[in-house]
């Protein structure tokens, strides 16, 4: 049976869906420990958050058969994820569930995931077949087990704290005696998990301190009704106002580089900032909505994309900007494609930075440290 084992993103909620809604109702309750109807599976899959859970699908002649998932979650510096797994009924005792298993503490270490929890029922006698042998405690509770497995020792300069702020989540790091700190902003669909898993710690140990917040519906921050792009605007301005220490730097990525740019407008106190594959100055046009939608996986996208290119809230005047503005694209971005971010860079009389072989999620790809590097140039040029 040659199976392809995939890392899964947003655009696979359908199939994600389909394969669940497929399983038998013994198999649904062993995986979730209990009984869940249609809406309830609908809720769980819109629920999951592809920017940091890890979702690996398995798929045998283009049909999704298995799927495991890890939810990942920070309550402390650093981060810990729950997993469970399902598996076709058809297909179950010929080894799917250990080659998931496997590739999902793979891909946790590769994130630093350190530490797993896994909760299943006794009787999931093919759960505790994976678990065993691993640095594991077990807790038993009725029929219900409780599994601890630690994978490697937290790395401290991996530490960041998450704190909410009136709803807001906001990742922070902490450099000693910092030079400088910076506020990341992300895009559409994105959140403060994308800045804090690698770039945060990454600058933290260049001496710079830095927060990275999650727009409201995002991540963890609570969601708000009818969201538009002015309330993102007003989500930033929140978090800046509750800083320690006024930014050296601000970072926006995709919309979150609108959002930038927004704030920077007619204010004189941001010195600097950051443009990584970002939204221009005059907005989208509406031909790149298909592409946000096809990229995003995700109807929000659609939405606020629509307000981009409506112009709502207005576009901005790079004239009225006086911070040194950096502009980073990437070469294979359909989203914002090279000649866009090229005529954004002119609005900033300056040269767009181009990373090769990178496309819109550059900030989330192998080519995040090329980004970093380039930033960390600009604010340093700047001091």
């Amino acid at each position: 049976m040659h199976l392809t084992l995939d890392r899964l993103q947003a655009s696979a909620r359908p199939a994600i869906l389909e394969h669940l809604s497929g399983l038998s109702p013994d198999d649904l309750f062993t995986r979730f420990g209990l009984t869940l109807g249609p809406a309830s599976l609908v809720s769980y899959v819109d629920s999951i958050n592809f920017n940091r859970d890890i979702v690996i699908g398995a798929h045998y002649r283009g049909l999704l058969i298995g799927v495991v998932h890890i939810a990942v979650l920070q309550t402390d510096a650093f981060p810990h994820g729950e997993l469970g797994i399902s598996v076709d009924s058809f297909c179950q005792g010929k080894g799917i569930g250990r080659q998931l298993f496997d590739q999902a503490l793979h891909h946790a270490l590769g994130r630093k995931v350190n530490r797993l929890r896994i909760q299943y029922l006794r009787r999931n006698g093919r759960m505790a077949s994976l678990c065993r042998g691993l640095s594991t405690r077990f807790a038993q509770d009725g029929e219900e087990t409780a599994c601890l497995i630690t994978l490697a020792e937290d790395d401290p300069a991996n530490a960041c704290r998450r704190e909410m702020e009136d709803g807001i989540e906001v990742f922070h790091a902490d450099a000693p005696a910092p030079r400088g700190h910076i506020l990341f902003i992300h895009g559409v669909a994105g959140d403060g998990w994308q800045w804090r898993e690698n770039m945060q710690p990454w600058f933290a140990a260049h001496g710079l301190s830095s927060s990275a917040l999650s727009l409201r519906g995002h991540g963890g921050s609570k969601p708000r009704d009818n969201q538009t792009l002015r309330d993102y605007e007003q989500d930033v301005q929140q978090v800046l106002a509750r800083l320690p220490v006024q930014p050296s730097l601000i970072v926006g990525h995709s919309m979150g580089g609108f959002l930038t740019q927004r704030v920077l407008e007619g204010n004189e106190q941001w010195q600097s900032a950051s443009l990584i594959c970002s939204v221009p100055p005059w907005g989208l046009l509406p031909g790149t909505l298909d592409n946000v939608v096809e990229f995003m996986g995700d109807p929000l996208g659609k939405d606020i994309a629509i307000q981009a290119a409506e112009g709502k809230p207005a576009y901005v005047n790079p004239d009225n900007i006086s911070a040194r503005v950096q502009v980073i694209g990437g070469s294979r971005d359909r989203l914002i494609p090279p000649e866009v971010v090229a005529a954004t860079a002119r609005s900033y009389d300056t040269s767009a930075v181009m990373i090769e072989d990178a496309g819109h999620a550059v900030i989330s790809s192998r080519k995040w440290q090329d980004v970093a590097e380039q930033v960390l140039q600009h604010l340093l040029a700047g001091q």
